[in-house]
C-alpha cells in the first residue's frame, strides 16, 4: 500500500482546514502560517498557469504543422493529377 504522506517533490500539502482552537493567543504565528500557505498556493498557481500556457502553445504548434502537411499533400495530388492529364507527345 502506498504511503499517503509521500508525494511528488513539486507538490505541496496543507494540513488541516481550520484554525487551531486558541489561535487568538498567538495571532502572529497564525498569520505567518496563513501567509506561507497563501505563498505556496500562489507559487503552485503560477506553475500550473505556465504549464497550461505551454500546453496550449504546443497544441497550436502541432495543429499548424498538421494543416501545413495537409496543404502540401493536396498540392502534390493536384500536381500529379495535372501531370497525368497532360497529353504525352
Amino acid at each position: 500500500m502506498p504511503d499517503p504522506a509521500s508525494h511528488h517533490p513539486d507538490m505541496f500539502t496543507i494540513k488541516g482546514n481550520t484554525l487551531p482552537r486558541l489561535w487568538w493567543l498567538s495571532p502572529w504565528s497564525t498569520a505567518r502560517t496563513l501567509s506561507s500557505i497563501v505563498a505556496a498556493l500562489k507559487t503552485q498557481n503560477d506553475r500550473l498557469d505556465l504549464a497550461l500556457r505551454n500546453a496550449e502553445a504546443s497544441r497550436l504548434h502541432w495543429v499548424a504543422k498538421a494543416e501545413r502537411a495537409h496543404a502540401v499533400a493536396l498540392h502534390n495530388e493536384r500536381v500529379i493529377r495535372e501531370m497525368e492529364e497532360r497529353p504525352r507527345g
